[in-house]
C-alpha cells in the first residue's frame, strides 16, 4: 500500500512489516509496531474549541533499527464524511534505539458547523528521510488507522452555549425579601462534553452593569450529558432593598482558571486562550432579573 492509498482509506491495517522475498531465510527481525495518543497541544485533552488548534500525536514505536532514518506521516481523517482533511504532515527522525517515542503536530481546522466534528489521526511510518515528493516510492513499515479509540480520535466542538434564568430560592418567584435571601440561577447548557471538567463562575450585577461584589461558583462541574442544567446560588445580604439584581455567569475550562482571594475567577498564568467557553451576560432579560424588596420606583413618595 502506498502513502497515497493509505491517506485515502479508512480500513484498519495491521501494524506489521512483511519482509521482502529475499529476506525470508534471513534472521528473523522484530516486527515494527506503532501506538499513539493524539491530544490538544494547549491542555492535553482530546477536545478542541470550535476555533480548532493543533493536535500533538505522540507515537511509540517498537522494532526499529537504531541509527536509521525514518519518517512519520500524519493525516487528519474526517469521520463524518470519510474524507482526509488538510495536507499530510511529514516528520523525519533518527531512531536512537529499537523502541522509542517520536512526535508530530497537525493543524486542526475550525468548526463552522452546528455539530461536533470527529477526526481520527492516521499515521504511516516510512523507511528513510522522506518528503512529499518521495513518499509514493518509499517503503511503508507500519500504520495506525484507528477510527474509534479515544486515543486516536479528537473532537472539535460546535458552538457551546449557556442560558441563565433566576428565581428566589425560597419560593421560586422573581422577588427576594427586602432583608436579603438567596437567588438561585439555573444555567441551561448546550453541547458540552460529558465527563469533561468545567468551572462555572458568576456575579450579581445591577441592570446598569454595576457589580455588587456578590459572587458564586462551581469549581468543578462535570456534565453527564451534552444538554442539561445546573444551579448556582447567590447569597444576598441585607442592604440591597429597592434594587434589581441580575446574575451574569460564565463557563470556563477548569484547567485554565483559578479563584483569587476575593472569589473572582482569573486565568492561570500559562493558560492558553480562550479560557471562557460561553457566557450569558444579558442584564435586561426579565427571567434573569430579581427585585429585592420593594423597588425604589414602586415605593410611595414621602
Amino acid at each position: 500500500m502506498t502513502v497515497k492509498s493509505f491517506l485515502s482509506t479508512g480500513v484498519l491495517a495491521a501494524l506489521t512489516v512483511v519482509p521482502p522475498l529475499g529476506d525470508l531465510h534471513a534472521e528473523a527481525r522484530p516486527q515494527v509496531q506503532l501506538s499513539g495518543v493524539a491530544l490538544d497541544v494547549d491542555d492535553d485533552n482530546r477536545f478542541f474549541m470550535r476555533t480548532g488548534g493543533t493536535v500533538r500525536d505522540t507515537i511509540s514505536y517498537e522494532g526499529l533499527l537504531p541509527g536509521q532514518d525514518y519518517t512519520l506521516v500524519g493525516q487528519l481523517h474526517h469521520l463524518g464524511d470519510g474524507q482526509d482533511v488538510g495536507a499530510p504532515v511529514y516528520v523525519s527522525f533518527v531512531a536512537e534505539s529499537a523502541d522509542g517515542v517520536a512526535q508530530l503536530e497537525l493543524p486542526v481546522p475550525a468548526n463552522r458547523t452546528s455539530f461536533n466534528i470527529d477526526y481520527a489521526v492516521h499515521v504511516t511510518l516510512l523507511k528513510g528521510r522522506v518528503g512529499p515528493d518521495e513518499a509514493a516510492d518509499a517503503a511503508e513499515l507500519a500504520q495506525i488507522v484507528d477510527n474509534s479509540s479515544p486515543e486516536r480520535v479528537i473532537q472539535v466542538h460546535a458552538i457551546q452555549r449557556v442560558k441563565v434564568s433566576a428565581s428566589d430560592a425560597a419560593d421560586g418567584d422573581q422577588r427576594l425579601d427586602g432583608q436579603g435571601g438567596t437567588i438561585r440561577a439555573r444555567i441551561a447548557h448546550e453541547n458540552l462534553v460529558p465527563g469533561y471538567s468545567y468551572t462555572l463562575w458568576g456575579e450579581l450585577m445591577k441592570p446598569s452593569g454595576q457589580s455588587t461584589g456578590i459572587y458564586a461558583s462551581i469549581a468543578e462541574y462535570v456534565p453527564e450529558q451534552m444538554n442539561d442544567a445546573v444551579t448556582l446560588d447567590f447569597v444576598v445580604p441585607a442592604g440591597f432593598e429597592g434594587v434589581q439584581l441580575v446574575p451574569s455567569i460564565g463557563l470556563y475550562h477548569k484547567k485554565r482558571v483559578q479563584f483569587d482571594q476575593r472569589g473572582t475567577v482569573v486565568p492561570l498564568a500559562d493558560a492558553p486562550n480562550p479560557v471562557m467557553i460561553a457566557s450569558d451576560p444579558d442584564l435586561e432579560r426579565a427571567d434573569k432579573t430579581i427585585a429585592i424588596g420593594v423597588l425604589f420606583e414602586e415605593q410611595p413618595e414621602s
